[in-house]
């Protein structure tokens, strides 16, 4: 006879003997107070069947007889367990009662693809409003797509301080609600809000907490309850995104960075450890995906994918061109306006190891000082005169200059060791480079395995040139700055941003050199995410005049 499975609503605090059949659907650690590297305790959530929820712990020391059999989200048989009241603080269940593990309780992994994945327990935004009282001491998942975000912020108390960030969620109905996200979380999403894409953000965000302000109710994570899922392909995030879609019809608006009360400078991400810094070899070896600044001497510049590419003043997608057109994917239109924009890369050193950076538009153009368009335009008009200009002479007026870099590790970066790596924001600020070259910079590498495997290669030189010079009398002339349907500024060359973008010091002149190393950069999809492929390292020659 086959055992009774018994439904979470039927536990009761009289028996230990409860036959369950469960999903963890979360799953964390607590740190013990005065040692932090021995578990106090194992957390669960149990979900049966029905989505009813029950909160079960292992305690300190019966932790060594589960920590390896039990993981989050596979499903369980469970039997044999203490029942107790539920005094948390922050209720993770609605339940009355919580279990607590012996070193008997029955363990079993078990396998049944009718058991459903809906491990969420979703709040709909317009219940967080002050039309209704929400339970502020029972925790609660929210979904929704990210529309902006604040600075990273940085808390103080005492000797302790923590970072945090404030992000805006909407649904599928434009409601929209304030979350705060704290600690490690910050890291978690921080890479996701720089980058581009066509596709909405899609975020859960997984036991956080209600709290209620001037009337309205905003979410913020916990300590070690809360987990964020981006872009999940769990049941509930994928069918959020298909109402989002069908409301929507795929127009979607850019993730936007908002205007704080407290804004950081590059000195107070440094000093207040915001933003880590690190050596280059040291930045290499990163296992986690964030940002990091670093400082660096730009020494090649790596031109094998171009320095520009023609983009939709719209989207700031790559044109395509269709036989004597030229198209936009992304809008789907051949009436449009479109204009140059930078997408450069460089190779950069500090004495303890090279790498490659990519900049876009908003980034190079503070580097150089110009538009690309205003150098393409003077490119074009010399180019048929001089066969050799392969690419605006202003490029060489950053080589050999000394800059700090703030670059995110991606994840192709850790796993496929691309090393091409894309820059956030940058500084040539001279009191910031004197303190955190710490004697950089030297042409010499002192490890001897650095130059395995490195490669030369010439210029590449622009396709057809006479091409170009055709391109010249249909490109647009610089738009006004103007509001976008989104509230975003426009910058004259299209480049869409939310920062004044400053230029840097000016540098004199430098000789260009001929051979140029160049590199494996970026898809010709420009905006998308890196290549898979792993960059050759290069050496620098320079032409005998």
């Amino acid at each position: 006879m086959a055992t009774q499975i018994h439904d979470i609503k039927q536990i009761s605090g009289n028996s230990m003997q409860w036959n369950l059949k469960v999903r963890v659907v979360r799953m964390w650690v607590m740190p013990d107070r005065f040692k932090p590297e021995i578990p106090y305790s194992i957390e669960l959530v149990l979900q049966d069947s029905k989505g009813d929820r029950i909160h079960a712990s292992i305690g300190k020391y019966v932790v060594k007889f589960f920590r390896n059999k039990i993981h989050e989200l596979r499903l369980y048989r469970m039997n044999y367990f203490v029942v107790g009241p539920n005094n948390l603080k922050l209720r993770t269940t609605a339940h009355n009662l919580g279990l607590t593990f012996t070193q008997k309780t029955f363990v079993e992994e078990t396998n049944d693809p009718s058991f459903h994945m809906n491990i969420f327990n979703l709040r709909s935004f317009d219940q967080l409003t002050n039309q209704h009282d929400v339970d502020q001491t029972e925790l609660l998942d929210v979904v929704g797509q990210v529309v902006t975000y604040e600075d990273v912020k940085t808390y103080k108390q005492g000797d302790n301080q923590s970072v945090f960030i404030n992000v805006v969620l909407e649904d599928d109905q434009r409601n929209r609600i304030l979350a705060t996200l704290w600690s490690e979380l910050v890291d978690q999403i921080q890479h996701h809000l720089n980058e581009s894409t066509d596709e909405p953000l899609i975020v859960v965000f997984q036991h956080m907490k209600a709290q209620k302000f001037r009337g309205n109710y905003s979410v913020r994570s916990c300590w070690y309850q809360t987990k964020i899922w981006i872009n999940s392909t769990l049941p509930q995030s994928i069918d959020f995104k298909s109402r989002l879609l069908a409301a929507r019809q795929s127009n979607f608006e850019r993730i936007t960075q908002t205007s704080s009360q407290q804004s950081y400078s590059v000195r107070d991400e440094l000093d207040k450890g915001i933003v880590l810094f690190k050596t280059i070899r040291d930045l290499v070896q990163c296992t986690q995906e964030c940002s990091y600044w670093i400082a660096a001497k730009l020494v090649n510049l790596e031109l094998d994918q171009g320095w520009s590419y023609l983009a939709c003043n719209k989207c700031s997608r790559k044109v395509d061109k269709v036989e004597n057109k030229y198209f936009c994917k992304k809008c789907n239109e051949e009436e449009f306006s479109f204009t140059h924009r930078y997408r450069l890369q460089v190779r950069v050193m500090d004495g303890t190891a090279f790498i490659s950076l990519l900049l876009w538009n908003r980034e190079a153009m503070q580097l150089i000082g110009k538009s690309a368009k205003e150098l393409k335009e003077r490119l074009l008009e010399t180019s048929i005169a001089d066969a050799d200009c392969s690419y605006p002479s202003e490029l060489d007026d950053i080589l050999y200059k000394k800059f700090m870099f703030k670059v995110i590790v991606k994840q192709e970066n850790i796993e496929s060791q691309v090393e091409v790596y894309k820059v956030l924001k940058l500084t040539d600020d001279d009191d910031l480079l004197k303190e955190y070259n710490h004697s950089l910079f030297d042409d010499t590498i002192t490890d001897p395995q650095f130059f395995d495997g490195q490669s030369s290669s010439g210029d590449k030189l622009f396709g057809d040139l006479m091409a170009e010079t055709q391109l010249k009398s249909v490109l647009q002339t610089p738009i006004e700055k103007s509001v976008s349907e989104s509230g975003s500024s426009v910058l004259e060359d299209g480049d869409a941003c939310n920062a004044k973008i400053s230029p840097l010091k000016t540098y004199d002149k430098k000789t260009r050199s001929a051979n140029k190393a160049s590199a494996v950069g970026p898809d010709d999809d420009f905006n998308s995410q890196l290549s898979s492929n792993k960059v050759r390292r290069v050496v620098k020659k320079e032409k005998n005049l």
